[in-house]
């Protein structure tokens, strides 16, 4: 059974149609393809300033150092200082912790260890030495001396 001469015809009107919809699509796509690449930056061309504004890091508590002081949990994010902190004697430590990290004043700092505030002072300052000392790897070669 042949198809009728009509019926050709509205095949290949048909098929005429068809291809004409997918030229004109394809045509759309590669058009709006062009657009979005005018208007979009790759993130290796981003300057460091901008890339810095749009990116975020994820933080985790698990990564760091948590010092209990009395009371108080103190978070330590720098891996080397927290080894260096935990090499201290505990009241030394102790007392650097509440002075730098929690910006208490000798006399609230003495209160809570219950000591003098002399004492608070003489032992912040000597513990500031002995990081220092660790941290750059000092006189002792990088150790802290307990006492």
């Amino acid at each position: 059974m042949k198809p009728e001469g009509h019926e050709v015809h509205k095949q290949h009107t048909f098929d005429t149609f068809c291809k004409k919809v997918l030229k004109n699509e394809a045509r759309n796509i590669l058009r709006e393809y062009v657009r979005r690449q005018k208007k979009e930056v790759l993130f290796s061309e981003l300057p460091p300033q901008i890339l810095e504004q749009i990116s975020s890091t994820d933080e985790y508590p698990s990564e760091y150092e948590w010092f209990r002081v009395g009371d108080f949990s103190v978070e330590v994010r720098d891996d080397r200082l927290a080894k260096a902190l935990r090499i201290l004697p505990e009241r030394k430590r102790d007392i650097v912790l509440l002075a730098y990290f929690l910006d208490m004043r000798d006399i609230e700092i003495a209160k809570q260890l219950r000591i003098v505030r002399g004492t608070v002072q003489y032992q912040r300052t000597k513990s500031l030495k002995q990081l220092k000392d660790y941290l750059e790897g000092g006189e002792h070669g990088g150790e802290i001396h307990r006492g």
